[in-house]
Formats: structure tokens, sequence, C-alpha cells
């Protein structure tokens, strides 16, 4: 009602005409969705991605949330306008696939995934140091980024891979033999094969022949490689199931993205949709690049997807740099030229929310993410220096 109202109704009629003069890929997106169906389609391209999330009958609660967003951006702060606002929104999300409750379990399987192994479990044989990981990790991921793609794996079992591989090396701590590295990979993208298409028998000769091009690179560096059988796959395989206990479906980045998405879109009745499209789309592309210079084991995945689905509501215009900004521990200036390095864009943003609605997009955003400003802060920053740091990278 009044000028708020108006305002309010302002505010959603520019950003209607910003999605509709968007040239971000159009393709389909529902906070409803399920998850599973997500992992059966999504494709490697973006014409791919046009059908991954089909239309699903309409949530009664998409209205109310609507409305409960209006009142989130117009209603005074504490006021009982506000509170029922806060709690219509979450119902939304609540109502969606995922609720607190996922975000919850998925937490619990992370962290066990990352947890030592059991002491009778026993590590691939041979010492490998923390610098020989780091010079051996390049072409490791390059052969599992090769593999994934040839075995024809959906694009987000690379993440998944990758981020197997690289808990599994933290999990063995220093007990890794670099003789080991070809057999491991090829081994983790087996089980992966064997998890998305059970139906389909993995191709031996393939497997083989990419642990046969990692083991000639490690040769010509010195390194000592071991030919590769089909038995001693297995065994890596065995080797891999034990260490994680046999639970190898972790969250990856992409599944973290798609949460704090399908959250935000319930939560503001898919009034901003179409730009939860394009930060979606994009942070996924971008997660595939990061990944490949920056191991999954110093940033979590969960912590990686928040620091990366803040700075796309930046660049998507939807959250102004300032709110993601640790003070006290950036200046301004060094921020927005650290943004500037994390891929989402060659150009500051300007935030197409109104300056009085800032804070009420924080507050929508903590209530995304279940986290407080100032851990997502951090996030957004530890992000940040670590894209700076793989776009340096020769």
């Amino acid at each position: 009602r009044g000028s708020q109202g108006r305002r309010y109704l302002a505010f959603l009629g520019h950003m209607h005409a910003v999605m509709q003069s968007s040239s971000r890929p159009d393709f389909e997106f529902s906070s409803m969705a399920n998850f599973d169906r997500y992992n059966e389609n999504v494709g490697d391209t973006e014409e791919d991605l046009t059908d991954v999330l089909p239309p699903t009958p309409v949530n009664p609660l998409v209205g109310s949330s609507t409305i409960a967003v209006a009142a989130l951006f117009t209603a005074a702060d504490g006021s009982p306008g506000q509170h029922l606002a806060r709690l219509a929104a979450q119902d939304a999300m609540d109502l969606s696939f995922f609720s607190n409750e996922v975000l919850a379990i998925w937490s619990m399987r992370e962290g066990r995934a990352f947890t030592p192994p059991h002491p009778d479990v026993d590590a691939l044989a041979g010492n490998l140091g923390q610098h020989l990981l780091e010079e051996s990790r390049t072409p490791a991921v390059w052969l599992i980024s090769q593999l994934t793609e040839h075995m024809g794996l959906p694009s987000r079992a690379f993440a998944q891979a990758v981020t197997m591989f690289d808990i599994y090396c933290q999990k063995m701590d220093g007990a890794l033999g670099a003789e080991s590295l070809p057999g491991l990979c090829v081994a983790i993208c087996s089980l992966i094969h064997k998890l998305e298409m059970p139906n389909e028998p993995v191709d031996g000769r393939v497997l083989l022949s990419a642990a046969s091009w990692l083991s000639k690179w490690l040769e010509s560096t010195g390194q000592a490689a071991v030919p590769l059988t089909l038995k001693g796959l297995r065994c890596y395989e065995e080797c891999v199931l034990e260490a994680f206990q046999w639970q190898i479906n972790i969250p990856s980045i992409e599944s973290w993205m798609l949460a704090f998405c399908g959250r935000m879109d319930a939560a503001s009745g898919g009034i901003f949709r179409s730009s939860l499209k394009w930060v979606m789309y994009q942070g996924a592309m971008l997660a595939r690049v990061l990944v490949q210079k920056v191991p999954v084991s110093e940033l979590r995945p969960h912590r990686f997807a928040r620091g990366l689905f803040s700075h796309g509501l930046v660049a998507a215009e939807l959250l102004p740099l300032h709110a993601l900004r640790p003070e006290g521990q950036i200046g301004i200036d060094e921020w927005e030229q650290l943004y500037l390095q994390t891929g989402w864009g060659e150009e500051l943003p300007k935030c197409a929310v109104p300056e009085e609605c800032a804070d009420t997009t924080c507050n929508l955003l903590e209530m995304v993410m279940n986290s407080r400003l100032s851990v997502l802060r951090q996030d957004a920053l530890l992000l940040a220096n670590f894209a700076r740091e793989a776009f340096t990278q020769p």
C-alpha cells in the first residue's frame, strides 16, 4: 500500500524488463522439479539444458510467496508483516525439493566424506607428497575430464569425479603412491559410470587405455608407473568404495548451486527465475573451470557453491557487490578488483534492486543458504581468492 507498494511494483516492472531484454540462455528451471530428474537429464551443452527441468504442476504457494517477497521489501524491519513474510518464504522453500532438512542431510553426507578412513582401510601403496600431488593433479584431472566425456557420462560427472579424487587424496594423507594415480582416476570414473548408467557395461579397454596414457606421463617425469590390469582395476574400485564407506553419491558444487537456485526461486515466487537460470548455467560452467585448478579439499563443495552463488547474484544484478564485502578484511577498491577476477564479468555490475531493498535481499540470501551473512561473506572472499589464483596460473 502507499508509496512503498508502488515502489515495489515499479521494482517488479523494472526486473521484468531486465529479464525480457536479457541475452542470457533460456533453459527451463523449476524449483519444484525433482532433483533426480535433473540428474538424469542434465546435458553437456546449452542446448541440452533447455529440457533439463520440464514444467511441473503449479505450486499453490507460489502466489503467496510472491506476496511474501512484496512484504519483505515493503514491511518495516521487525514488523509482524515482515515476520509473516519470512514464514511464507520459508514454507515455499520447504515445499520445494530443497528444504532445510535436505540441506542438512547433504551437509552430513559431505562431512562424512571428508572424514579420515577407518584404520582398517588399506591405502594404496606408496607415498605421494604434497608437491608431487600438485604436479600430478593437472594431468590426472585432465584425464578424468576426457574419460567422463568419452564414456558419455552427464556433465556433472566430471565435478563429482574430481571431488572424489581430491577427497580420496586428502583421506590418504600422504599414503598414496604416484604409481597409483592412473588406477585411481579410472576406478573413480568406472564407479560413477556404474552409478549413473547401471544397465550399460563399462568398456574395460577404454579404462586401461586411459590409465596407460597417465602411466606414460608419469614415466616421462621420472615417476614410477605400474601397468594396470582389469583385476587391478577392481582392487582400486574396492579401495575407493571402502574409503568412502560405499557412499560415493556426494553432493557436488553443481548440486549445491541447483539447491540454492531452487530455494531462491521458491522463496521469491519465481520473479527472479530468468536471472536464476543464468546464474545456474554460468555457475556450473565456471565451477568446471575452477575445479581443474583448485582442489575441492581446499574449499568444500557447499562453501564453494555458496561463494559462487553469491557472486552470481551480484553478476545477475540482484545483489550489490558491497553487501558481500567482509568489512575490516578488505578495502572497497581491492574488493571490486578482486570481483573482476572471479570470472563472472569484466565490468562491475550495477544492482537492479533498489538500494533501500539491499538489506532485505541479504536477509533473503541468508534464508536461501540457511547461513549467516557474515559466513557467506567469508565464503565469497575465499571463492574470489581461489578464482584469482586459478585464473592467474599459467
